[in-house]
């Protein structure tokens, strides 16, 4: 199964699904799928992670494989498809950056499969359940919006039903006007709330 869940979250909506995930006592974190050793160092602290983080548990898989890579002298995770991705929204001034969940189960074993698919079932629904979609309209930054109405420009896009947004990010959009959306893979192009 290859799948992702794209979302917008503020350190506050964070910490919910965090919780969620660290109910299980098997779950690690490890900072990205790039490592200086052939095994990674893994956490259970969010915080000591950077925003593309892996989520993993010895239970699907007893351990990572890597593949060493000279030109940049460090291992590269060959075992992603035993884990979760989670690239971690992050906020800068007036910018919050878009995130996701993924999963690409397809070389991985039966239950190494059930496993990983289920945990990130159990995140997507906890997200969907309490986070909103078709919310976030995308346009070009460097384009002028429309004097009289905004959300009418030319420029705005429709509703993006594949984003969802957390409560707290909600809420940290709407207290300042100038506060949007950053797309992480266009960085010319921004969200706002409709």
């Amino acid at each position: 199964m290859r799948s992702q869940l794209r979302f917008v979250m503020h350190p506050d909506d964070e910490a919910v699904l965090v919780s969620e995930l660290l109910r299980d006592p098997a779950v690690l974190f490890i900072d990205g799928p790039r490592w200086k050793s052939a095994t990674p160092l893994t956490t259970r602290d969010i915080f000591a992670v950077g925003s593309y983080c892996i989520i993993w548990s010895p239970e699907d898989l007893r351990q990572l494989a890597a593949d060493f890579m000279p030109t940049a002298n460090d291992w590269y995770c060959r075992s992603e498809y035993a884990t979760i991705q989670f690239l971690r929204s992050s906020i800068t001034d007036t910018a919050i950056t878009d995130g996701r969940l993924a999963i690409g189960t397809g070389l991985a074993d039966k239950k190494t499969t059930e496993s990983v698919e289920g945990r990130y079932k159990v995140l997507s629904r906890a997200i969907k359940n309490t986070y909103r979609n078709s919310i976030v309209r995308w346009r070009y930054s460097r384009s002028p919006k429309a004097p009289a109405n905004p959300s009418s420009s030319a420029n705005v896009g429709k509703p993006d039903n594949s984003l969802w947004v957390g409560p707290a990010a909600m809420a940290w959009l709407a207290a300042d006007p100038a506060r949007h959306i950053k797309n992480v893979a266009a960085p010319l192009i921004e969200g706002t709330i409709s």
